[in-house]
């Protein structure tokens, strides 16, 4: 005969943004029709999560949503990090195209913002949102979309898509740029675009690029 149990989690929260973002965590990572969710405003802010199933699925349950709930709280930020998990950056993000993820994190640096991947999660130091990495994402998604068909080193893709997101400029206007500026160019006799360096150097040389095209705007 099956052993079915029922248990109920209360979380507390700082803000009704943090409440349904944790609600819409939970109904994304479990698929069950044994769970039940509601919340109240009344003294602070408040989730209960009310599960039914059989004892070791509870506790595989409990796991994650207390795991969830952690995220939550990484995202706040302490002595100003915040944590975020990528596969929910992801799974908000609408894109068009594959990105490499730790192209967010090139990109934050060359904006002089102290970022790294930590495992699964972006871990960020300062006052970058999670808005901020969807809507990052989302840019550089856009831009691998136009590139897909061109012939394109993969390391030459990420340099484009770098200088077009952060002076705004078409993919187009991007290459031209970046080949009259000697990050670029023709693979021998073919039209395949490749960097003229190594990856590392070609990030030192677009931030400079990047910032003597600011200083002259």
């Amino acid at each position: 005969m099956r052993s079915i149990v029922r248990k109920e989690l209360v979380f507390t929260f700082n803000n009704m943004d943090e409440a349904l973002m944790f609600i819409e965590m939970i109904t994304n990572k479990i698929k069950s029709k044994e769970i039940l969710i509601r919340y109240d405003t009344g003294s602070g802010i408040r989730v209960w999560v009310s599960i039914q199933g059989e004892p070791h699925e509870i506790e595989l349950y409990i796991t994650e949503i207390k795991r969830l709930y952690n995220d939550i709280k990484l995202m706040r930020g302490k002595f100003g990090v915040r944590t975020y998990d990528i596969s929910f950056i992801l799974s908000k993000a609408r894109l068009s195209a594959a990105i490499p993820i730790d192209l967010i994190i090139d990109l934050l640096h060359i904006k002089g913002i102290n970022a790294e991947l930590e495992g699964s999660r972006i871990k960020v130091v300062g006052n970058v949102k999670l808005e901020d990495l969807i809507s990052t994402a989302e840019g550089i998604s856009r831009i691998y979309n136009e590139m897909i068909d061109m012939e394109i080193s993969a390391q030459a893709k990420r340099v484009i898509a770098l200088y077009s997101m952060l002076l705004n400029k078409d993919v187009k206007d991007s290459i031209k740029e970046l080949l009259n500026n000697g990050l670029l160019s023709k693979y021998g006799d073919t039209e395949m675009l490749v960097l003229s360096m190594d990856y590392k150097h070609a990030l030192s040389k677009l931030q400079e690029m990047i910032e003597n095209e600011r200083n002259t705007n």
